[in-house]
């Protein structure tokens, strides 16, 4: 790709971020001038408008946010190749680019990269937060060195490796009937309770959960929906209801005093840590694949007191 032409995708790219031709310009250390000819002749080779003014800003047209997000991969890939090249010139100095789903980034993420920097404290590490989908395009495509998901998961470009298997769980209010004298609690305990789910109901997991209610005979009652374990916590330490989650990502909520129950049948989540199925790992992408199995398994060996019980 020639240079002109990446000028003018990261002034487009700065515009749709920034909201405006002298905040992009200032932020590529352009002439304000000079950035809008790189728009014009942009929109010009498309032919298309990009933009539109409203109240002193330029605001994205529906074509524009189309082309955004594959000219943003395609600038974070041009941005890996320049990266790359200047840890080669550093030598013992390495960058590792981790992309994870939200809830996954939030949580178990913060520990195994803290953790894995004490080892190393020289490497440099990105953490991107995308969408499943978007995870396996950035990994495929090298984008990013690394990333975390959950099965089942297909995609020809990733190469998949075990990282942890964790029990979907009950989060419950705290001094909840439920809380005491339970060691798991099962689909017929839940019959009228008021419960928080996770994520699509066409995902594996709400399937297996809703197939547990239907064999017991009880119909789910399903206060709130959402796609975030935080607040699906969050909610459940506020006495909104129950929610039903992965235990892997629901304990960092433990702070709010909530009680965490296994529940029956048993549900188990499959998490894999991804690579690109194109090239082979870095030694760097090894050591932190390595890193993040030895401390998930620990993990799973010293369970916080009081919170899972089994």
């Amino acid at each position: 790709m020639k240079l002109d032409h990446i000028k003018t995708l990261e002034a487009f790219r700065e515009i749709i971020q920034l909201g405006s031709v002298t905040a992009a310009a200032r932020s590529l250390g352009l002439s304000q001038p000079a950035v809008s000819r790189l728009l014009a002749q942009f929109e010009g080779e498309l032919g298309f408008k990009l933009f539109h003014r409203s109240k002193g800003r330029l605001l994205p047209t529906s074509q524009a946010l189309l082309l955004y997000e594959e000219v943003d991969l395609a600038l974070q890939g041009i941005e890996r190749v320049s990266a790359l090249a200047g840890d080669i010139r550093k030598t013992n100095v390495g960058q590792l680019r981790i992309v994870a789903p939200p809830s996954f980034a939030e949580g178990p993420l913060v520990k195994l990269v803290a953790t894995f920097l004490v080892k190393h404290p020289k490497i440099h590490i990105n953490i991107d937060s995308r969408t499943r989908p978007t995870v396996m395009n950035l990994v495929a495509t090298r984008t990013a060195d690394c990333g975390f998901g959950k099965l089942p998961l297909d995609h020809p470009g990733i190469r998949l490796r075990p990282l942890i298997s964790s029990p979907t769980v009950c989060v419950l209010p705290p001094s909840h009937r439920l809380a005491t004298g339970k060691r798991a609690i099962s689909a017929k305990d839940l019959a009228d309770e008021p419960l928080i789910m996770v994520g699509h109901r066409s995902s594996d997991t709400r399937v297996r959960i809703g197939r547990a209610f239907q064999e017991a005979g009880v119909q789910p009652n399903v206060r709130v929906e959402t796609h975030n374990v935080g607040a699906a916590c969050a909610l459940a330490a506020e006495g909104v209801g129950i929610a039903i989650v992965n235990e892997l990502l629901s304990r960092r909520s433990l702070w709010t005093g909530v009680y965490i129950r296994r529940f029956a049948p048993a549900i188990e989540q499959e998490y894999v840590f991804m690579s690109s199925a194109n090239v082979r790992e870095t030694p760097l992408t090894e050591a932190f694949y390595d890193h993040c199995r030895t401390a998930l398994s620990e993990r799973t060996k010293s369970k916080p007191r009081g919170s899972l019980q089994s």
